[in-house]
């Protein structure tokens, strides 16, 4: 997981790539989806608001290559009857509208499910808004659910890998290495049956599109819980992007994808909105910027010395701290303040090595430098190129241990060169590999692994206690852990070791981090507990929704911060066997039907309703503040 950008934030329901539940990194919690302030333009020049019934209905209905669904003319409810019927049309069974309800085979009106993150208002409103769009819009009738999210990623979201064909476009496709994020066709499903969900978004990796590859090049990617088959050549245009020279080049190839997914509405794509989060206004070091956090070594309360503790609450509850398998973000926020990862982005969205420097002649064969200054705990010793070459050649590459990383490292060449130097040769080449973080790597001990690489044994690598209590991190991070209470959260103390502190690189304040003395993460349930907890000073950071902006905003005892990140908010739409409970076929399976939930709902009644234009309308698969976000869509 890369390092991470803030400290906390309603985090449960945002999903990365090795880390489903992801955000940047190491020593913070998460902050990635951009708002770019469109007031209520719509992102096209109209309001996109008043309730337009979409006067292009009818057949006459024609789609640009680039469709705003969500906004006029692609809002309401004769746009979303059109494109529903063009999807009943499709479809084996006799669906259809009667009046304005949509009633299945037996006449019987659609019901269907949609599952918000529990304890969360704005996940709740959110799901509300969009129960009522579907039922005024579609005749739908939408229950709405909440469900933790951890439960609803082990229960609902990932499935059992199975493997299997299906016929795609025309074409065979086999699931060869089907894995629990794609465990299948779409006829391998998860445990627990569910129609559409808003508990997770997606990383949109605005530093290197590429990396949207794990979500949509083709129908077997490594991550596809919903079952998207593409129904463009995904493959191709993801093959031809990553012959891209330059990032403009890549900016070009990547016009095609975006449009298609933008016309195929993958995932029904809403918003994307800050995140907005209330600090101790003693604190220093926040800021409005995607890399917020990536100093934290340097943050300090008041005076810069060192003293104090820093205090964060979360709602992300997290069930394991083993680096090497954990998939969710609260445990990444936990497992980053005492261990590092290879490196991170400035507030320039600059490089910066952390663990190792990387540099390349050509984006094909990449050098890493590994720092001679890292420790193990004892008995491990000195961190080595070895210790991290095993760890990609024994794990990340090994058939018998799917670690959060195995992706990652697909057809990548990895041989020790020096001591502490070793080279990573790509299938192909790729200038901005590193943004992909693909590359990013958690220090670990070779002799503390390989007695289980030698044995094969992955359930003894995945509770071994060293791992998951972080107890071999030596002077690899800038605290140390000193407890985790498994449901409430961990506690730390400061590392006088810390090898930061001895490098040339960063703000001067690293040659004496972290300045606090000790740290926490509390993992609080309910809103309001976490918000009384910013108030009174017991913690330092806290996600503030966005329906109590204003009121915090004008709160001398908090300091708000809207931090641009690049999850988005959308409704995940299940196209697996069990992701219609309204009667037989799929409809989600069909984008005419797809895309008449996307103009069944108003993405600007949204944003100033529950988000209280703290977001602007998702259109596309980048964030606005993204340097790839497609021209074709200004």
């Amino acid at each position: 997981m890369p390092r991470q950008n803030i400290e906390d934030r309603d985090d449960s329901r945002h999903i990365g790539r090795r880390q489903w539940l992801s955000a940047l990194g190491m020593a913070g919690a998460v902050t990635l989806a951009g708002c770019s302030g469109n007031g209520g333009d719509g992102g096209d020049g109209s309001d996109g608001s008043d309730g337009s019934d979409g006067s292009d209905g009818g057949e006459s209905l024609e789609l640009s290559d680039f469709p705003k669904f969500g906004v006029d003319p692609l809002y309401g409810r004769d746009v979303a009857h059109t494109l529903a019927e063009r999807a009943f049309e499709q479809s084996e069974y006799d669906y259809s509208f009667d009046g304005d309800t949509m009633v299945n085979p037996d006449g019987d009106q659609v019901q269907l499910d949609i599952y918000h993150s529990a304890g969360q208002e704005t996940s709740q409103l959110t799901a509300d808004f969009i129960a009522q769009e579907l039922g005024q819009n579609l005749g739908i009738d939408v229950t709405v659910e909440a469900i933790d999210g951890t439960r609803f990623n082990n229960e609902y979201w990932t499935g059992e890998p199975q493997g299997g064909t299906d016929t795609v476009n025309g074409e065979e496709v086999t699931w060869e290495n089907p894995t629990p994020q794609n465990p299948g066709p779409q006829s391998v499903t998860s445990n627990e049956a569910w129609d559409m969900s808003i508990v997770f978004g997606l990383n949109t990796y605005p530093l290197n599109p590429l990396t949207n590859s794990v979500f949509f090049d083709g129908a077997n990617p490594f991550y596809n819980p919903v079952g998207y088959y593409p129904q463009f050549n995904a493959q191709e245009l993801f093959d031809e992007a990553r012959q891209a020279t330059s990032v403009e080049e890549l900016r070009e190839a990547f016009v095609e994808i975006f449009e298609n997914l933008a016309y195929e509405q993958p995932y029904i794509t809403l918003l994307f909105s800050d995140d907005i989060v209330g600090y101790n206004p003693e604190l220093e070091g926040p800021i409005e910027n995607f890399s917020n956090g990536w100093d934290l070594p340097a943050w300090y309360e008041g005076e810069p010395n060192i003293s104090g503790s820093y205090d964060t609450v979360t709602s992300a509850r997290f069930t394991t701290l083993n680096p090497l398998f954990n998939t969710e973000n609260g445990a990444g926020n936990a497992i980053g303040r005492a261990l590092d990862q290879g490196y991170t982005f400035d507030e320039n969205q600059d490089y910066f090595p952390l663990l190792y420097d990387m540099s390349t002649e050509d984006g094909e064969v990449w050098t890493f430098d590994v720092r001679e200054n890292l420790q193990f705990s004892e008995p491990y010793g000195q961190v080595t190129a070895e210790d991290f070459v095993y760890l990609v050649q024994e794990l990340h590459q090994a058939d018998w241990a799917p670690t959060a990383a195995s992706s990652s490292w697909d057809g990548v060449t990895v041989e020790q060169t020096g001591e502490f130097q070793f080279e990573a040769t790509l299938e192909s080449s790729n200038i901005l590999w590193p943004k992909t973080y693909d590359p990013l790597l958690y220090p670990i001990p070779k002799d503390l692994v390989q007695p289980y690489v030698e044995e094969e044994d992955v359930e003894g690598l995945q509770q071994d206690e060293e791992l998951l209590e972080l107890q071999f991190t030596g002077n690899l991070g800038a605290y140390e852990l000193t407890e985790w209470n498994r449901g409430s959260g961990t506690e730390y103390v400061r590392n006088d070791e810390y090898y930061l502190r001895d490098i040339d690189e960063g703000p001067d304040l690293f040659s004496e981090g972290p300045l606090f003395e000790e740290a926490s993460i509390s993992v609080v349930q309910e809103q309001a507990s976490r918000l009384g907890a910013l108030e009174t000073g017991e913690a330092d950071s806290a996600a503030i929704p966005p329906e109590q902006y204003e009121s915090y905003n004008q709160d001398d005892n908090v300091t708000v911060r809207q931090v641009p990140t690049p999850y988005n908010t959308i409704i995940s739409v299940n196209q697996r066997a069990n992701g219609w409970n309204a009667g037989p076929g799929n409809l989600f399976q069909l984008v005419p039907f797809r895309q008449a939930m996307a103009s069944a709902i108003s993405k600007q009644d949204l944003i100033q309703g529950v988000y209280r234009g703290l977001a602007s309308p998702h259109f596309t698969w980048q964030p606005r503040w993204s340097e790839f976000y497609p021209e074709t869509d200004e």
